[in-house]
Formats: structure tokens, sequence, C-alpha cells
């Protein structure tokens, strides 16, 4: 491990990829942009290792440009300067995996012609390299940083893969969400946030939160249509015959059947005692 000074703060780097960073350095100079994806299981230590590499590449890394959502990191590319560094970070523990990664690509590909403009340091935190578009994966990022904890479960360890090796990776890992292909090199790294922790760990929780009120308020929405589509039914076919289609229990069926008419019966007599 070397030690780095940077701003007054020490941190300890990897000497492989410290020479990695040193190179990514001098060639972002040559009207170049660096798309890094950084995955591991949570709480692995993804999110340490994102910003002490995105510290060492743009000493200006604040709190403002270590982003949660879609929304988040567009604004950040607009407002960023020359050369400076983002993180995306994972947002979207509880939400649908296909989902968020959608939004996550999605997100990704609209904002690279600006990344590019602005010779941007992109780093990209999720828990699964193999969940990324194929073009990212394969040819947009410059290269992956395997998160991992080693024996008793200890944080710290990385496998570095270059593009080249990045892409064999997916190739071969892509079906059965396995890392297929030996690195290029293993390395450590030691805990420590870049940025204010309270307030990292903060942020991430209040869009935690809003994620998941979402999420319910979508499901509750979905409850309810359902609920009128089997009331609808109960006109033509049997509650029996619902059950069966909808893979509901009977009982299920007539909860909600009841549930409606007493919902109807006490509107009914709410208007009943207004127009008394």
């Amino acid at each position: 491990m070397v030690k780095v000074d940077i701003n007054g703060r020490s941190i300890y780097y990897d000497g492989y990829l410290l020479n990695n960073l040193q190179t990514a350095k001098e060639v972002i100079q040559k009207d170049w942009d660096m798309v890094f994806i950084i995955d591991g299981i949570e709480g692995s230590g993804k999110s340490v290792l994102a910003q002490q590499i995105a510290f060492f590449l743009d000493s200006t890394l604040t709190i403002d440009r270590v982003v949660f959502t879609p929304q988040e990191f567009t604004d950040a590319i607009v407002k960023a300067g020359k050369y400076q560094a983002i993180i995306y970070d994972e947002a979207y523990r509880g939400l649908s995996s296909r989902q968020a990664m959608s939004q996550v690509n999605k997100a990704l590909v609209s904002m690279m012609a600006e990344i590019r403009q602005k010779n941007l340091y992109i780093f990209i935190v999720i828990p699964c390299f193999f969940e990324l578009d194929k073009y990212m994966a394969l040819w947009r990022s410059r290269a992956l940083l395997h998160v991992y904890t080693g024996e008793k479960f200890k944080r710290g360890f990385f496998s570095f893969f270059s593009i080249e090796k990045k892409k064999r990776l997916y190739i071969k890992g892509k079906k059965l969400y396995e890392y297929l292909e030996s690195p290029n090199f293993r390395g450590r790294f030691v805990k420590g946030y870049c940025v204010d922790e309270e307030q990292y760990r903060a942020r991430k929780l209040e869009v935690l939160r809003i994620a998941e009120t979402k999420k319910d308020k979508r499901e509750q929405n979905w409850i309810n249509q359902r609920n009128i589509l089997i009331i609808e039914l109960t006109h033509f076919i049997s509650q029996q015959e619902i059950a069966d289609c909808i893979r509901l229990d009977k009982r299920t069926i007539s909860d909600i059947i009841i549930e409606d008419r007493e919902s109807k019966e006490e509107q009914r007599l709410k208007r009943q005692n207004f127009e008394i």
C-alpha cells in the first residue's frame, strides 16, 4: 500500500491500482472520459473504494457529486466542470432490480455525449456488473473493480478488470452471473470516506425512504386495479372461477367483494345523511 496525501488527508492505495489511476489522469487530458464500474454485494465497501479513487482523480470531490438517482446524476453532469468526478451510487435497494438498472442504463446512455465533452470521471456503483447494459459494460466503461469480502467477511478486497478482461468476463459470466474470468490483479483498500460520512449516510437513507414510499404506492395502485377487475368479473363468472384464473384463494375473492359492498353501503349512508 502506498500513502498519498491529498488536500491534507492521507489515503493508502494499492500500488497496482495507483499506477492505473496515474495513467487515467494522463489519458483523460487527451480528450477522453473515464467511466469506472464498481460492483459487489451490499455492505462490502464499494462506496468507500469509489470515493477514494474519485478523490485521487479529482481532489475537488464533494458530497454534491455523490448522487443516488437518475435525475441527480443528470443534474450533476450538467453542473460539472472539466475533469471532475461524479459517483452514481447504488440507491435502489428494495426496488425491482430490472426496473432500477433500466433507469441507470438510460441515464448513462442519455448523458454520454456530455460526459465525453467535459472529460469527466464517472463511477457507477452497483450490486452486479452483469445487470449493466451490454453497450455500457463492454464498450463504454474503462474498467471494472469487483469488491468482495475475505475470510470471516473481512472487507477491503477488490479485483481489477481492464477493458479487455471485463469484456471476456461479461461474455463468460452473464448467463450464470459468475465471475469466470481472472482479473488483471487483486488489491486491498482501507476504510475511509472522502466526503462527510454522516451527510452521505443521511442523504442515501432519505433517497431509499422515498424509493420505498413510491414502491408502496405503486403496489397499492396495482392492488386497487386488481380488485376493481375482480368485482367486475363477478357479474359474469363465479368466485371460484375468478380465484382459479388469477391464482388467489376463494376466501380472498370473497373478502374483496364484501369490502367493496361495505364501502358502497357506507358511502350510500353518508349521502343519505347529507340529504337529510
